[in-house]
């Protein structure tokens, strides 16, 4: 399970870094493909966080990887919430 969540947490920065770099070059006016980035990050974060947070209740493991993956995909998470209000605050 951790492997698993370090795994996602991985795709999920991939697609946010893709995502902020497209904003960026489309100066803000990306639209449906930032959006799509968006909420794939948000669902492979949660996704993550899930599968990390259970991680921890496997026996005999090396938690290392459930340590990385839970933490990096809690932080990509907030982060996500965070831009998410600010676009709602935008509106």
């Amino acid at each position: 399970g951790g492997i698993i969540a370090t795994v996602l947490a991985i795709v999920a920065f991939i697609m946010l870094i893709i995502g902020v770099v497209v904003s960026f070059q489309k100066e803000g006016n990306a639209g449906m493909i930032v959006g799509a980035l968006g909420v794939g990050t948000f669902i492979c974060t949660t996704a993550g966080l899930i599968i990390g947070l259970k991680s921890f209740y496997e026996k005999d493991k090396f938690y290392i990887y459930s340590w990385i993956g839970t933490i990096s995909n809690a932080v990509l998470w907030i982060g996500m919430c965070l831009i998410i209000v600010k676009g709602f605050m935008n509106s």
